[in-house]
């Protein structure tokens, strides 16, 4: 089997300057755990999900680290965690380092990418 015959294909997207509050409600909407960020021409840039939401300062998830730990860590994982906690736009919190697949990919072969 390939990614063909178990891919969905009425994808449903977001763009990168879309509020994180519309993306929330794309996934609440049609029951999918991540949305593909796409450029005006339709290009897959990035990609939103559940785990990118999870820490959230508006719904009490974000990090709580001890004071000496933070005193330790580089400023800007300090910068980039408090980004993706406060961010409003889907670029901020949308993870860009995308893995991707075709559709003739083997289904095998998506699983191994999976498990990595």
């Amino acid at each position: 089997m390939k990614a063909m015959d178990v891919m969905v294909r009425d994808v449903v997207t977001v763009k990168a300057d879309d509020d994180v509050s519309h993306a929330v409600k794309l996934l609440a909407e049609h029951d999918v755990s991540a949305l593909p960020v796409v450029d005006e021409a339709g290009l897959v840039i990035g990609v939103l999900s559940e785990s990118d939401l999870m820490r959230r300062e508006e719904i009490g998830t974000e990090k709580h680290r001890p004071w000496w730990l933070e005193a330790v860590m580089p400023s800007t994982v300090l910068a980039h965690d408090f980004a993706r906690e406060h961010g409003r736009k889907v670029a901020e919190v949308m993870t860009d380092d995308v893995i991707s697949a075709g559709e003739e990919t083997p289904l095998g072969e998506i699983a191994g990418l999976l498990e990595k």
